[in-house]
C-alpha cells in the first residue's frame, strides 16, 4: 500500500494537470456579487485615485498621501480594503512599505473609464441627492 501512495505523489507532482481539479463555474448571481464587491473598492473616490496613482509603479504611503490628500490614517484604510480585494499589493523595506497595482482587471477598469472621460462619455452628475427606492 505504501509504494502505490509514494507511486501516486510522483504521478501528481510530474503532471500539474493532477495537481488541481478544475473549479466549478459560479453561478451568474455569485458572478454578479463579486463584479460588484470590486466595483464597490474601485467606486470610492479616494481609492479610484489610489489605483491610477499606483498604475504605473510603486509609491510609499507617504507619496501617495500628498498626491490623494486626506489623513494618513483613512488612507490605510483605504489600502487595506484594496489589498484585501487583491487589488493592490505592497512589501516592506526597512521602515517603509510600497504598493502597487498587481490587478490587471482594475487597470483595465481604469483604462475604459479614462477613455469614457477624455470623450465626454461619462454621465454628468445628477443634481440634487439621488432618490432611493
Amino acid at each position: 500500500m505504501g509504494s502505490y501512495v509514494r507511486k501516486r505523489l510522483e504521478e501528481i507532482k510530474a503532471d500539474p494537470a493532477l495537481r488541481r481539479r478544475p473549479a466549478k463555474p459560479l453561478s451568474f448571481q455569485k458572478q454578479a456579487a463579486m463584479v460588484a464587491k470590486f466595483l464597490a473598492a474601485l467606486g470610492h473616490e479616494t481609492r479610484l485615485l489610489t489605483c491610477i496613482h499606483l498604475m504605473d509603479g510603486e509609491r510609499t504611503v507617504m507619496d501617495l498621501l500628498s498626491r490623494v490628500g486626506g489623513s494618513q490614517h483613512s488612507l490605510s484604510q483605504h489600502l487595506g480594503i484594496l489589498v484585501e480585494m487583491g487589488i493592490l499589493e505592497s512589501r516592506a523595506e526597512r521602515t517603509w512599505r510600497y504598493y502597487s497595482c498587481k490587478s490587471e482587471d482594475a487597470k483595465a477598469v481604469i483604462r475604459v473609464l479614462d477613455v469614457l472621460a477624455r470623450t465626454n462619455a461619462l454621465p454628468s452628475s445628477p443634481s440634487g441627492p439621488l432618490e432611493r427606492p
